[in-house]
């Protein structure tokens, strides 16, 4: 009976474990946490920034560089154009069910310095941790098809119309952060912040309705 009982404890240790790793797969903190391990190196493509964020799904994908676009990253010159790009086609891979995403050689060879790279995501680690302790799974029924194809259509669109934006202070910004919401809002599942997450859209949507009228 004793070696049943251990053997028993033993499992539901290591199914908790197996439980936090995925939790914290979940967390934003956690990907940032690994992109700064990536940024230790003297410069950072594309191709590196994926592969250390690499195998918790497509979303984080979508996610990381709306992230960046926000941070001071944004400033440099066809930044914002690229992350749109990503966007737009990681979006579609999202539409079409798919599990995994390839990029294009030439934006996996875009690069940044990676002290800079790491001090952006120094900046936007209080926001980071602030959205962690306050993001939770929660109506998750949201999630499911074909409600869930209303944000992924969403970022498609965002991402399409930013490389557009390049020449307007803060325009891509602001769109990157419409698709943050979003893609967070799918990491996490969490119904509340993709409600909040649409508003923005419906406004914008609003307001052209209205002048066409």
């Amino acid at each position: 009976m004793k070696l049943r009982h251990r053997a028993c404890a033993k499992r539901d240790r290591t199914l908790m474990k197996a439980d936090d790793v995925q939790e914290d797969d979940h967390k934003l903190g956690h990907l940032v946490a690994r992109m700064r391990d990536a940024a230790k190196q003297d410069t950072v493509a594309i191709k590196d920034v994926m592969a250390a964020i690499g195998g918790r799904g497509i979303i984080p994908f979508l996610l990381v560089p709306a992230l960046l676009t926000m941070s001071p990253l944004s400033g440099i010159p066809g930044f914002s154009a690229t992350s749109g790009v990503i966007i737009a086609i990681v979006s579609v891979y999202m539409l079409l069910n798919r599990d995994s995403i390839s990029l294009p050689d030439w934006i996996e060879r875009r690069s940044v310095s990676g002290q800079r790279l790491d001090k952006a995501l120094a900046k936007i680690e209080p926001m980071v941790n602030w959205i962690d302790r306050h993001t939770r799974r929660r109506w998750h029924l949201l999630f499911n098809r074909p409600i869930i194809w209303v944000p992924q259509g969403l970022c498609l669109a965002s991402g399409l119309v930013m490389p557009l934006l390049e020449f307007i202070p803060f325009t891509s910004s602001i769109v990157a952060t419409g698709v943050f919401l979003l893609a967070l809002s799918l990491l996490v599942r969490d119904g509340r912040l993709f409600i909040i997450a649409l508003l923005p859209y419906a406004a914008v949507i609003a307001i052209a309705v209205s002048r066409l009228i």
